[in-house]
């Protein structure tokens, strides 16, 4: 009887399996029957079918895969009389990713039975998802727990957003018993009174405001978020909170401009009488901005007020950077050595001590100093071998590629079975879940042989990630794969771009991903915005008709390649300000060069770059460019020539 079950269960039809192969690119005519068996067994736990379900899972007793179908089991057949069993699964797995998923299924199950005392059973810390900690803690407050979890939605609340659905039973209930009140609305928005772009937000408060006793305090402070140079004439002392409403209208001034705000702070301290405290905290608004703005018309004042700020740890950083775009070197000497003795440490402030003697004439210190940061692979080192053409810090740590003993590898770790098995069944996901757990519990010697394995199954993304989880940054030749290299050869002969900066730009991005899609909606390998996709495509006759052509690698590598041929076309072939114009913007290359008429040192216009992720990523992929020559066989170079002495 079981025998004929498990026949008819295993014919499926071929218009069916067409559908599959195109969703998860399986090649079921590769597939053993094993592996059948379970994507059969796993679409029918999906489907409900447990019964079913459970012949197929009895013949797959030993095989690699069955804990995920004891996952699947569980998690499509949720029942809080299972508890015990998703406990004992919670034990005994060390795969974070399913236990989190069991856990979330579970509270939820747990929850909608009432039965709110056994929620901790099975998960204790919060979720990531505001939903299920709405959850928790609303189990929580109809345990008992009122005052934990009333103060929980009150922070929530105070951080403004959307709630899910999930919250509203804690929410109306907080309102009810006082936690939250129009105190609470008013004193979200004065938090958010000095955050960007919060105009709609802002408006919605004041609104929901309108008839309590806070409507002319919230409308006063709706209008002063657009108008903020206008305190001294909207502002009174009959508006709650008037002193902290004061405060941030220094902070919004100070954005636009520095030296407005520094004109208003006197008359704005004696006229709301601002405390010491509260004078400081204008004052570092200003000093920031200063700095920022390039502002050196008011530098006495800055200093003095600097060096008294209780807590100036990144300011002096912001005054030391200040003092290197200034090109003063004695101020230079001065901020550096009011760093804290940790900061102190980095090589970047040892570069810059003796880029600061150098300038002063005293080359023999400055080398010797210069010398020191080569013990470091980043920026500055690669700054200082270009100087002084000594060999370039790799710093790599040798691991031989040859080919390991796989069947030991698998007979030593199932979880390398299990992602191997994975991926040959399409689950790409779970495959990098299990990766990502197995390589975090991994020796630095056993994580550079998982790498290994994984670079000579040609899983390149894995071997990179192998380095990236284990922190095996040393491990160049597996940080750095070149997958698809005969089309980056093509696109890269195609529009003169080189392939190393190609691969530079891509291993940034995306790590390689093809799968990738950011926050913002940039996609696939070189991270393409849809719209910049449009342009290129048009621009250079590129069949591109939908967003999801970013996530095939030879469209968004073609685009990206294009685009870069682009940039770098109207950068005079200047790799520096393509990145940023790639990274941040063409519009903010030109607003970032010096204004004097003279221009900067590629050094000092980097460090000098506003936003910390657009000068690390120029930093990255400049670095990344000389490594893939590396490995490209080429003769590395980090800077071109012309780069080098490009006034920026």
């Amino acid at each position: 009887m079981k025998f004929r079950l498990l026949l008819k269960l295993l014919v499926v039809s071929v218009a069916s399996l067409s559908a599959v192969r195109a969703e998860a690119k399986i090649d079921y005519d590769a597939l053993t029957l094993q592996q059948r068996t379970y994507l059969k067994t796993v679409s029918l736990y999906k489907s409900g079918k447990t019964a079913e379900a459970e012949v197929l899972a009895a013949g797959l007793k030993g095989y690699v895969l069955k804990p995920y179908l004891d996952y699947y089991d569980l998690y499509y057949n949720p029942a809080s009389s299972r508890l015990s069993e998703v406990q004992r699964y919670i034990a005994s797995s060390k795969n974070e990713g399913l236990i989190s998923d069991l856990q979330a299924k579970y509270v939820r199950t747990l929850y909608k039975d009432g039965r709110y005392s056994d929620i901790p059973k099975i998960r204790k810390k919060p979720f990531r998802l505001l939903s299920l900690n709405c959850i928790m803690n609303s189990a929580l407050y109809k345990s008992g727990s009122r005052g934990p979890a009333t103060e929980f939605m009150r922070r929530e609340y105070m951080k403004g957003g959307d709630m899910p659905s999930e919250c509203s039973f804690l929410l109306q209930q907080s309102w009810k018993d006082g936690v939250i009140s129009y105190r609470t609305d008013y004193s979200k928005l004065l938090k958010k009174f000095t955050v960007r772009r919060q105009e709609a937000v802002i408006g919605s408060l004041a609104k929901k405001l309108n008839g309590t006793a806070y409507a002319s305090s919230a409308k006063v402070v709706a209008y002063l978020y657009g108008h903020p140079e206008d305190v001294l004439k909207r502002l009174d002392k009959n508006v709650h909170d008037y002193k902290n409403v004061a405060v941030g209208t220094i902070l919004l001034v100070s954005r636009k401009n520095a030296e407005k705000a520094l004109s208003l702070l006197s008359q704005v301290v004696k006229e709301f009488g601002l405390s010491p405290e509260q004078e400081e905290e204008c004052n570092s608004y200003i000093i920031r901005h200063l700095m920022q703005q390039k502002r050196s018309e008011h530098m006495q004042w800055l200093d003095r007020n600097l060096v008294k700020l209780r807590h100036p740890d990144d300011l002096i950083q912001n005054r030391v950077k200040f003092a290197i775009w200034q090109e003063n070197w004695r101020d230079l000497d001065v901020w550096l050595k009011r760093l804290s003795p940790k900061e102190a440490k980095e090589s970047k402030w040892t570069y810059w001590r003796a880029f600061a003697l150098e300038k002063q004439g005293r080359a023999k210190e400055a080398r010797d100093l210069y010398l020191k940061v080569l013990s470091e692979r980043n920026f500055y080192s690669f700054m200082v071998s270009q100087k002084y053409s000594v060999p370039w810090p790799f710093l790599e740590q040798k691991v031989s590629i040859s080919p390991l003993d796989e069947k030991k590898a698998l007979e030593k770790w199932v979880e390398f079975a299990r992602v191997k098995e994975l991926l040959a069944v399409g689950d790409i996901s779970n495959a990098g879940r299990e990766w990502y757990h197995f390589i975090r519990r991994l020796s630095p010697d056993d994580v550079a042989k998982a790498g290994v394995l994984a670079y000579n199954r040609g899983w390149y993304d894995y071997s990179l990630k192998a380095c990236i989880y284990g922190k095996a940054w040393n491990l160049l030749q597996l940080r750095f794969p070149m997958p698809m290299r005969d089309y980056y050869k093509k696109m890269s002969r195609e529009t003169g771009v080189s392939e190393s900066f190609l691969y530079a730009i891509s291993r940034q991005e995306s790590a390689l991903n093809p799968g990738a899609v950011s926050p913002v909606g940039a996609r696939g390998m070189m991270q393409l915005m849809p719209a910049t996709a449009s342009m290129v495509a048009k621009k250079y006759n590129i069949p591109y008709s939908s967003v999801s052509q970013l996530l095939d690698p030879e469209t968004n590598i073609a685009l990206g390649s294009h685009y870069l041929e682009h940039l770098l076309s109207g950068y005079d072939n200047n790799r520096v300000l393509a990145a940023v114009a790639y990274n941040a913007g063409p519009h903010r290359v030109e607003a970032w060069k010096s204004k004097d008429g003279v221009g900067k040192s590629v050094d000092v216009w980097v460090e000098n770059i506003p936003f910390n992720e657009t000068r690390n990523y120029v930093q990255n992929v400049l670095i990344f460019d000389a490594i893939y020559q590396k490995y490209m066989k080429k003769e590395p170079y980090f800077l071109t020539k012309k780069e080098f002495t490009y006034k920026y």
